[in-house]
């Protein structure tokens, strides 16, 4: 049996990443499994990207270019989806890169488990050289689609990200990218794997995400993050029908309202950011019955969210949060 005869679709979104893409693309044309499409997806770049896009496919003929107006990453990703051919798909981000063997693990894994969704690990990686790791190399497990389900919402093994993921085609005949929100790994995150009979995680690091260090310390709380803790509400609807998910969808939400009260506290400068954190904290106290004695939640989580609820100076524990966090 030929073991690479299912063609992969590799869909890469292109916008203003003159700098990143090329490193990108090398990754990606180097991978030990070869049977690819990669669909470079030009969403409508200002820069020299629609150009290097073009170069390449006359480099390979693997590739192939689209060129559009700009509609934002979700609209990208959704076009690659409408022209996909594979039998396989994979999202990469143009600014990150992968490991050589990243999709030949992932095929591996799919096939050896019938698996309608393979996760890999992954890593943070800074322009300031800071690496942070998410998986390890002997990891390995098989779930069905209820423990597959379970450990996306409490996020222990792996997260919504699509690009840590190799999906079977039939994943996204119906589903699509919202067009026009943020956050749009999680809005599909809970309806692919409602499509998943079998999922199986590689813990191997293989998937390279980069961050540019001064898009973190120059931004503040930014009010179109609450669209996340929409997604979370539509989670626990669709687990209403699944009794025993109800404590984990929780725990998702409860975890990005933390991460959200300790994020506005620290970049709070006006009287409207102070009203917004009083918001997120008024919707955590909503969460209270699930947040006592939660298997699923770290003690000093647990801890911070408690002094939170009693008004705790959050400056301070925002300093303290921050330690821990850099150490």
């Amino acid at each position: 049996m030929d073991v690479q005869a299912d063609k992969i679709s590799v869909i890469i979104p292109v916008y203003k990443v003159e700098r990143e893409i090329e490193r990108c693309i090398e990754s990606v044309r180097k991978q030990t499994y070869r049977n690819l499409e990669i669909i470079l997806v030009d969403d409508g770049s200002p820069d020299c990207c629609p150009e290097i896009c073009d170069a390449y496919k006359k480099k390979d003929e693997r590739i192939q270019v689209i060129h559009k107006e700009n509609g934002g990453l979700s609209d990208a990703r959704n076009f690659g989806l409408d022209v996909a051919g594979g039998d396989f798909i994979s999202f990469v981000d143009s600014d990150d890169w992968v490991d050589d063997n990243f999709l030949e693990t992932l095929h591996n894994a799919a096939v050896r488990e019938d698996a309608d969704i393979a996760i890999i690990g992954y890593r943070m990686i800074w322009d300031s050289g800071k690496v942070r790791t998410y998986g390890k190399e002997n990891e390995y497990f098989v779930f069905n689609q209820h423990e597959a389900l379970k450990e996306i919402l409490i996020q222990r093994k792996f997260q919504f990200m699509v690009c840590t993921k190799l999906y079977k085609r039939i994943v996204f005949n119906h589903i699509r990218f919202p067009v026009g929100k943020i956050y749009e790994d999680a809005a599909v995150g809970i309806p692919t794997f409602l499509e998943a009979r079998k999922v199986v995680f590689c813990g191997a690091p293989k998937y390279n995400y980069y961050q540019k260090s001064e898009s973190i310390v120059h931004s503040r709380f930014s009010t179109k993050k609450l669209v996340l803790l929409n997604i979370c509400d539509q989670i626990i609807q669709y687990t209403e029908d699944i009794n025993d998910l109800v404590l984990e969808a929780h725990t998702l939400k409860i975890k990005v309202l933390l991460s959200f009260v300790l994020e506005s506290a620290k970049f709070s400068k006006t009287q409207e950011d102070r009203i917004v954190t009083r918001g997120l904290i008024e919707r955590l106290k909503k969460e209270k019955k699930y947040i006592r004695n939660n298997p699923y939640l770290e003690h000093r989580k647990i801890i911070v969210i408690n002094l939170i609820l009693i008004r705790f100076p959050l400056k301070i524990l925002v300093f303290f949060w921050n330690k821990r966090v850099e150490g």
